[in-house]
């Protein structure tokens, strides 16, 4: 979410700008770079067997890379970065594994949890969005929920929607003991899951 905010406040500033969301096969990812590729904010119109890489050479770029997870991606950014060959390009990458940050030249910036009051205010946007207000029975609960979603921005808009016409006390009461369960799981990656299968678990069958 920082990084789409952060491209689209830079990219009038840039020549050619891409925002690419990753895929492991490394062909998948080319054709994904050359279909949201755009210059002076006008999608190039090329077919995709026409264009290449060295297409951008010497060319001011700002590239997004979200979610670099292996080294297969690395090799494609620095195959990027060296065809591109130009000083005032600028590359930003998302990942979660700092060792695959520290194999590239970069500047790391580490995301943050919400703080408490942060996590309130994103919940509440979409448990009960503008001007809905919670019930004086279910406030109590909103602060016990949101503090179980640990300032992950993604638990809380999930969390948040699945709760948003829900007016039962003993539904938010399951919600919680859900979440309870998941703080049981000891990988982060899987605890992050298990919490946003308490929405999913809870589905209707259509």
């Amino acid at each position: 979410t920082l990084a789409k905010l952060l491209f689209n406040e830079l990219c009038a500033e840039f020549e050619y700008t891409c925002f690419v969301p990753l895929k492991k096969n490394t062909k998948e990812i080319e054709d994904e770079v050359y279909s949201s590729m755009y210059h002076l904010g006008k999608q190039l119109t090329k077919r995709v067997k026409e264009w290449q890489l060295t297409d951008l050479r010497q060319k001011i770029l700002l590239l997004v890379l979200d979610d670099i997870d292996n080294g297969s991606h690395v090799a494609f950014l620095q195959d990027i970065v060296s065809k591109n060959d130009c000083a005032n390009s600028r590359y930003i990458v998302t990942c979660r594994d700092r060792n695959i940050l520290n194999s590239l030249d970069s500047r790391v910036f580490d995301v943050k949890f919400l703080n408490p009051e942060s996590s309130t205010k994103l919940f509440m946007s979409y448990a009960f969005p503008y001007p809905t207000e919670p019930s004086p029975s279910l406030k109590e609960w909103v602060h016990k929920i949101v503090a179980k979603c640990d300032g992950l921005p993604l638990t809380l808009e999930v969390i948040g929607k699945y709760l948003k016409t829900k007016v039962s006390e003993s539904i938010w009461m399951q919600c919680l003991h859900a979440l309870d369960e998941a703080e049981n799981v000891v990988s982060l990656d899987d605890q992050l899951w298990a919490k946003l299968r308490v929405s999913y678990d809870r589905l209707g069958s259509q």
